[in-house]
């Protein structure tokens, strides 16, 4: 069939409409599936995030145990949960070894401020706990002496 040239375009135009109208289609359940997965990434984030600042501050106590052994002095590590901060300091030396801060979203909970390593490779006994934004629970616990530090996640 031959068809006249206003007949192919009208035929053009119909399917130049559907291909937009399945476009649109496509679009619109793109974004039904980010709305939906936006907050589990988010949630998956903080947990990754939380995780992440947990094993940084045991991986800190278990070095600061180490090197007060090696030096055979006390180390005191130093909680302020008003900052986020924590740092480290020899016995007897004004400066800091290092100072980290855990990310903003995380809250640092510890039952005392100053916790010491000893020489002989005891700690205070103590427990820290980070608390994410959706309330996300890990906690560090040191059970005094000849112990290292153990680390629970609680959900």
């Amino acid at each position: 069939m031959i068809l006249a040239t206003g007949d192919y375009v009208a035929e053009r135009r119909i399917h130049n409409a559907v291909t937009f109208i399945e476009l649109l289609l496509v679009i619109v359940i793109i974004g039904i599936l980010i709305g939906i997965s936006v907050p589990r990434f988010r949630k998956t984030f903080n947990h990754l995030q939380l995780n992440s600042s947990s094993r940084e501050l045991q991986a800190s106590m278990n070095y600061l145990r180490q090197r007060s052994i090696v030096e055979g002095k006390p180390i005191y590590l130093n909680i302020d949960s008003d900052t986020g901060e924590y740092w480290a300091e020899v016995k007897d030396v004004k400066n800091r070894l290092r100072t980290y801060r855990v990310p903003i979203e995380i809250r640092i909970e510890a039952e005392q401020k100053q916790i010491i390593f000893y020489p002989d490779g005891s700690i205070d006994k103590v427990t820290i706990s980070l608390i994410g934004s959706d309330n996300q629970n890990v906690t560090l616990t040191t059970k005094g002496v000849f112990s290292g530090i153990k680390l629970q996640s609680q959900e």
